[in-house]
């Protein structure tokens, strides 16, 4: 959990820091930050696959099979990242489509062509600590990404404000200083005592790639539905109207920041299960992901109450809270209450699919998500946010006019189907036993 935290962090050392060489580097950070996760994202839930099918070999005793999991691995994470950036870098020429100012575009691109590249060492280290934590190493992974934001942070002053004598490169220093620290991750890590062997005398087999992506693929294509449907609701409140995205915005960064607290119960109960469900174990993987679902409930439980409790001070820390901002304030206010209501609903469901990934169900999870989100929860947002005669593309999609309330009914609703949903797959999965 504080190793998914550190990874949150990363992005948010380079917006915190960018905010002070002023607004419009803070605005293309944003900006740039937001599109590069899409990609990144995507590439993480593939290269999970190594803690997963790991996780198996350990539980089934198949020690021999270690090197070539990491081997090829490794090759996966950095072929995706490669492309991905490769097509990142020449889409960054389409930024003036997305018609911000001159200024903070050129700042955007030039920072997002930087954190386009950084993703190959920092999906590469990801992969490592996949392969890291499947063997009960997670101390090691925290230290180097631990490690990884200190080397951020320093060289973020160095190169962003012109320190020691370095050019005051703005925005594209904290770019560059990314793609170092995570460099300095990955070879840390990497070089770490503890790691195996890799044998990369014996080559790549198609059959362990297969593998891999069996899992991996549906896995990323699952990450990617999730963050492309709270990608589109901001645009969507956007709509209604300056107050209602404003509001929006309040209330969902509130209500993601604990995302990664149950993500990372979600990857270790991962872990554990595949180990069970490799050992031939129904009744260890049944007790193990039901404690896990518990906990992540739990953990959300708690914040969602926090959240409602402490809605006045988050609306001062937002610094909407003044009469001018009354109408901004109430409605974030009222959305927190719907965020406080799927919270626990969230960290059942982030846990619960990497839960079926463990027992080689995610092309199910995968579906029921891209189902859920934009087959359900997407038509009902339009319906219930819009008025009447409400056109989109030229058709009627609006009928209750409930505004950003209308959305967050759609969002809640959606988290609460899916949680469902993949909770009781994996409770049948694991009561067939191995091979459900």
């Amino acid at each position: 959990m504080l190793g998914m935290l550190g990874y949150g962090l990363m992005f948010v050392v380079d917006v915190a820091m960018a905010g002070h060489l002023g607004e419009t580097a803070l605005a293309a950070s944003a900006l740039a930050s937001n599109l590069n996760y899409i990609p990144y994202v995507f590439g993480i839930g593939v290269v999970g696959a190594i803690a997963v099918y790991q996780s198996q070999d350990n539980g089934a005793g198949v020690e021999e099979s270690s090197p070539a999991i990491l081997r090829h691995g490794m090759v996966l994470a950095v072929a995706i990242s490669v492309v991905a950036a490769i097509a990142s870098h020449w889409a960054a020429q389409f930024f003036p489509l997305l018609r911000s100012s001159e200024a903070v575009t050129s700042a955007a691109q030039e920072f997002f062509i930087l954190m386009s590249w950084a993703m190959v060492p920092g999906l590469a280290f990801h992969a490592l600590r996949g392969h890291r934590d499947s063997q009960h190493q997670p101390w090691i992974s925290l230290a180097w990404l631990s490690a990884g934001i200190l080397a951020n942070i320093f060289f973020n002053w160095l190169w962003m404000f012109g320190h020691w004598g370095f050019p005051a490169l703005g925005l594209a220093g904290a770019g560059w200083a990314t793609l170092v620290a995570r460099f300095v991750m990955l070879i840390g890590l990497w070089f770490t005592p503890g790691r195996g062997e890799v044998r990369w005398a014996d080559g790549l087999q198609f059959a362990v790639f297969r593998r891999l992506m069996k899992t991996g693929w549906p896995a990323g294509l699952h990450s990617l539905s999730e963050v492309g449907i709270f990608a589109i609701v901001p645009v969507m409140a956007g709509w209604i109207n300056a107050t209602a995205q404003a509001a929006h915005q309040v209330a969902i960064s509130t209500a993601s920041a604990a995302f990664m607290l149950p993500l990372g119960l979600g990857i270790a109960a991962g872990i554990r299960v595949g180990e069970a469900y490799g050992a031939k174990d129904p009744r260890k993987v049944q007790a193990i992901g039901l404690g896990a679902l518990i906990l992540g409930g739990l953990i959300m439980t708690v914040y969602g109450l926090g959240m409602i409790l402490f809605r006045p001070l988050l609306m001062a820390t937002y610094g909407i809270s003044g009469p001018k901002d009354a109408e901004t304030a109430a409605l974030a206010s009222a959305l927190l209450i719907f965020a406080a209501l799927w919270a626990p609903f969230d960290g059942v469901q982030v846990v619960a699919a990497y839960l079926l990934r463990s027992v080689n169900q995610a092309a199910w999870a995968s579906w029921s998500v891209f189902i859920v989100y934009w087959l359900f929860c997407l038509p009902l947002a339009l319906a219930l946010a819009f008025r009447p005669g409400f056109l989109l593309f030229g058709i009627p999609v609006g009928y209750f006019d409930l505004g950003a309330v209308g959305i967050w009914i759609s969002l809640a609703t959606g988290l609460i189907v899916v949680s469902l949903a993949m909770a009781w797959k994996f409770r049948r999965a694991a009561q067939a036993g191995v091979d459900a």
